[in-house]
Formats: C-alpha cells, sequence, structure tokens
C-alpha cells in the first residue's frame, strides 16, 4: 500500500465521506477503478475510491490503486461526497501532482 497524501477534516472526526480520483497529468485519462485501467471517460462513480478514516481522529489516507501504471504523473484529486454516491459537483478539497513509479520506486 502507498499513501500518496493524507486529508485531515478540520473538524476531526465528523462522519464526511470522501473519495479520491486520478488523472494521468499528460493525456488526462482517468483511473477506473472498477476496472483497473485508464480510460478516456469512465463512469464518474467508477472513477472514485473511498477514503478510509483512521479511527475517529478525521484523518482520511489518499492510498494510490495497486494497478495504477507506474512511470506517469498523476494528478490526485480528493472531494468531498455530499449526496449518497460520488457526483461530479462534489466539492473538492484537495488536489495535487505527483509521479508514481519515480526513481526511488514507489
Amino acid at each position: 500500500m502507498y499513501i500518496v497524501d493524507t486529508l485531515y477534516d478540520a473538524l476531526g472526526h465528523t462522519g464526511n465521506s470522501y473519495y479520491s480520483r486520478f488523472i494521468e497529468a499528460d493525456t488526462g485519462q482517468i483511473w477506473d477503478n472498477v476496472n483497473e485501467e485508464l480510460a478516456d471517460l469512465p463512469d464518474y462513480e467508477d472513477q472514485a475510491i473511498t477514503l478510509v478514516e483512521v479511527g475517529v481522529n478525521g484523518q482520511f489516507p489518499v492510498v494510490v490503486p495497486t494497478n495504477l501504471p507506474k512511470g506517469h504523473r498523476y494528478d490526485y484529486v480528493v472531494s468531498q461526497m455530499d449526496g449518497s454516491e460520488p457526483a461530479n459537483t462534489d466539492d473538492i478539497k484537495k488536489q495535487r501532482t505527483f509521479t508514481h513509479g519515480s526513481i526511488f520506486g514507489f
């Protein structure tokens, strides 16, 4: 398991739900977490990877999918789920770019 970052809920344990999405920075292809592949435009719900809170402290690690292709730059976007399903209208809480499969082997 490779944790690329952590989201901290400013209010601690609130019961909020968060999810991440991974977008290949050069091509714009999006990680389809159901089919485990990069795709041009997978269903939005298939892109969402639920973040799991550590205990009850409002800490949510952003975990890189095991089969996400290495050797690419990715944008990851963390959103707060406002309804019962992920939606493209959910509020974005964090966004960063990282290289997966760097010289350090992550």
